[in-house]
């Protein structure tokens, strides 16, 4: 006799941002007798414990756009956040050592934000408060070892030798997922020669919620607020300065770092730890197939500059749930290739516009080509004195420049109606 496999009509692998914001955005489907597995390599701590909490979820921080402040809030996570939430209300962009710059506003948007700089463990307890529930099984710590597709969709083996089958498979396990590439899915990267120092800092005023953003010779540079007087940094530094720079003392390195921004935002008085990972435009070459879908940086990973990665991710889930819970509801098979080509194919210019903005600031800012700095003055100085291209500009950095997806209508969990 053949043993029994359990079923699961979707499996997501991941239980990062992207994977637990899904699970949310499926609660249509799932209140409708949809069952699905939620597996992680980490045990989830439904009380942000740092020791059990998955990686995604560490001391950086993320810049939240309105749009995706917007969606948590529908889902009703954002209650769970917002205490520690710092709104952006205006932002600066300049050029070092030259004239250009422009500054945005929330009120010429009649918005109360541009957008929220939250750390990643807040995000985390909101993201996974209320993922227990009816309909949903969560497998972690758990490791999958390989998977299979067949008729029914796609077939997974963990260390254990326990198995489970699928009828469509999400995978949310990041830029590296070892599942995609033993199903042969192909990566583009393109290294950019740069890695991301991430820090946090003290200054001796008010931020007044405003984020800093500064192209310099070194790099863009990111000051983004935190607490009164506390920034997220993100500093872009060359490969082969960053570990020169990081191990500074902490004297030295705030003397580079306030040479770099000015004293526009006060004056820097103390650094936390700091952190750095490689920058490199990471686009996986498929995105579905029948009864498989990549999300988050499994699917795409950008370069920081312009904060967009998860936003974008947010904004593929919710898309990618509307077509599911819509399926669900019309008793249509959730691994149906067209199913998931219309999806695709609905997020393809969101994602090339986004991607294509993240992936041209730092080259066009990090030129050093004749003529290219005044290109970049009258660029800013353009979107300075015109009104409507600025309101243009700033409504895409919101992530209001698209349809909105269907959003499940009422709350989850933590806010009221």
């Amino acid at each position: 006799m053949s043993k029994h496999i359990p079923q699961s009509d979707i499996v997501v692998l991941g239980a990062g941002m992207v994977g637990a914001s899904l699970v949310h955005l499926l609660k249509p489907a799932l209140a409708r007798g949809m069952s699905l597995t939620l597996i992680d390599r980490q045990a989830l701590n439904w009380d942000g414990d740092i020791a059990s909490r998955p990686p995604s979820f560490d001391g950086r921080a993320t810049a939240l756009s309105y749009g995706t402040q917007q969606i948590l809030s529908q889902l009703g996570v954002w209650g769970l956040m917002a205490e520690r939430a710092c709104a952006i209300e205006h932002i600066q962009v300049s050029d070092q050592g030259r004239f250009g710059q422009t500054q945005l506003h929330a009120s010429e948007q009649n918005a109360e934000a541009l957008g929220y700089i939250v750390e990643n463990a807040v995000i985390g307890q909101g993201l996974l408060s209320g993922l227990e529930q009816p309909g949903v099984s969560i497998k972690a710590p758990a490791q999958v070892q390989g998977v299979q597709m067949n008729a029914d969709g796609a077939l997974l083996t963990f260390d254990n030798g326990e198995q489970l089958q699928a009828s469509l498979l999400v995978l949310a396990d990041g830029a590296r997922s070892a599942l995609a590439q033993q199903l042969g899915i192909q990566h583009e990267r393109r290294a950019y020669g740069t890695h991301a120092l991430v820090t946090q800092v003290e200054v001796d005023r008010e931020h007044g919620h405003w984020a800093y953003e500064r192209f310099s010779e070194d790099g863009p540079i990111a000051f983004l607020p935190l607490n009164k007087k506390d920034f997220a940094v993100v500093w872009t530094l060359a490969d082969d300065q960053i570990e020169q720079v990081k191990a500074l003392p902490e004297a030295e390195f705030l003397a580079r770092l306030q040479q770099q921004i000015g004293y526009r935002l006060g004056r820097l008085m103390r650094v936390g730890e700091r952190a750095s990972y490689p920058l490199a435009l990471v686009q996986s070459k498929e995105q579905v197939r029948r009864s498989l879908v990549l999300l988050g940086n499994a699917a795409h990973s950008l370069h920081p500059v312009a904060g967009q990665g998860f936003n974008l991710a947010l904004r593929d889930a919710a898309v990618l749930a509307e077509y599911l819970n819509h399926a669900w509801q019309q008793n249509q098979p959730l691994g149906d290739l067209a199913l998931l080509q219309a999806y695709e194919q609905q997020q393809q210019a969101d994602q090339r516009n986004t991607i294509m903005a993240s992936d041209l600031l730092p080259r066009l800012f990090g030129s050093k080509l004749p003529g290219m700095a005044l290109l970049r003055d009258a660029g800013l100085l353009s979107m300075s004195a015109l009104p409507t291209a600025r309101k243009l500009f700033t409504r895409h950095a919101m992530g209001l420049g698209q349809r909105a997806a269907k959003l499940p209508a009422t709350p989850l969990s933590g806010e009221s109606a």
